[in-house]
């Protein structure tokens, strides 16, 4: 795992240096693939092979989330792709390129697990206030939508909207119910462990980011989310809220992950203590 954590970081530096170099293409989302500069995209693979010489675990899953961060607007690119009546615009290059970071996420991830020591299962509760902060989280948005009008969308009225809007309740509802109730163990584990953990993270990495540049405008003087006919306030409630439902999820979904945990995990996490 060492091995291919090197060598993609020596892969996509060398995306990044021909990209700085000045071929790179014209992003259809605002900026540039990644949400940080480019250099700091090179210096983050520096990083990430020095990472692997004296193994950490925090540390490697620290840059995971980094690299997930600098790649938040995957989050769109699935959303555009799922629902393309939605008018979110499509951009193949730049979601291969975030995907590549997604992969020095993963493999960072996959190593700080093999290194890591077992974890004791979380108390129930948790895992429940993982479910119901999530749960809050989207209602929160839900009341902030409802206080601006529900017209108060740029997406239209369309199939896709009605499709975003009825999977954007069953994600914030029925998914985390799913995760701390007995009821969830009934579905194959990784049905659950998937949209969890996938929507989890792309959310909380995505809006917490988000927040950051609200933050950073806010101190500038400038819009906190710049001018798209809403007031700062929706914001200020909507995106927070985004962040909270995000890590719920993460959150109640590890939960999940320990309670369903088998025999074999546990076996495995044993030797990994042993060693």
């Amino acid at each position: 795992m060492r091995r291919a954590v090197v060598v993609w970081a020596a892969a996509y530096s060398g995306l990044r240096i021909w990209y700085l170099t000045g071929h790179a293409p014209a992003w259809k989302l605002p900026g540039d693939d990644l949400l940080v500069p480019g250099w700091v995209a090179v210096a983050g693979c520096v990083l990430t092979t020095l990472a692997v010489i004296r193994i950490r675990p925090r540390l490697l899953w620290a840059l995971a989330a980094g690299w997930l961060a600098a790649a938040a607007f995957i989050l769109l690119d699935a959303v555009a792709l799922v629902l393309p009546g939605l008018g979110i615009p499509f951009d193949v290059l730049g979601m291969l390129s975030r995907l590549g970071a997604v992969l020095g996420a993963v493999l960072l991830g996959l190593l700080a697990r093999a290194h890591q020591p077992a974890g004791r299962p979380w108390p129930p509760w948790v895992s429940i206030v993982g479910g119901c902060l999530a749960t809050v989280g989207c209602l929160t948005r839900l009341g902030a939508q409802a206080a601006v009008g529900f017209e108060q969308t740029p997406y239209g009225r369309s199939l896709s909207l009605l499709l975003f809007e009825g999977g954007f309740v069953l994600v914030g509802t029925l998914l985390p119910f799913l995760l701390v109730h007995p009821f969830g163990r009934r579905f194959p584990r990784w049905l659950l462990l998937l949209p969890g953990y996938g929507l989890g993270c792309g959310i909380s990495a995505y809006f917490g980011v988000c927040l950051i540049q609200m933050i950073t405008n806010a101190v500038q003087g400038k819009p906190v989310y710049g001018d798209v006919g809403l007031p700062d306030s929706f914001f200020w409630v909507a995106v927070p809220a985004y962040v909270v439902w995000g890590l719920g999820l993460v959150v109640a979904t590890r939960g999940y992950q320990f309670r369903t945990r088998k025999t074999t995990d546990s076996a495995c996490d044993l030797q990994i203590t042993q060693r």
